[in-house]
C-alpha cells in the first residue's frame, strides 16, 4: 500500500509529477490529466516533465 500523501492538501497521493525542476507527491484532485490517465506502476516523460503513477 501506498503511504504517500499529496503535497497540496495532505490526502493519498496517487503519483508523483515533476513538472521542470519541482517535483510533488498529488492526489487524484491535484493531479496532472497524464499522471491521472497512467496505470498503476506506470511512467510518462513528457518534455522537462515525468510522471510515475504508484502501484
Amino acid at each position: 500500500m501506498n503511504d504517500e500523501v499529496c503535497s497540496v492538501c495532505g490526502k493519498r497521493a496517487i503519483g508523483c509529477q515533476i513538472l521542470g525542476c519541482c517535483g510533488a507527491n498529488v492526489c487524484e484532485e491535484h493531479a496532472d490529466p497524464i499522471l491521472r490517465a497512467l496505470a498503476p506502476g506506470e511512467r510518462r516523460h513528457s518534455g522537462a516533465c515525468y510522471f510515475v503513477r504508484f502501484a
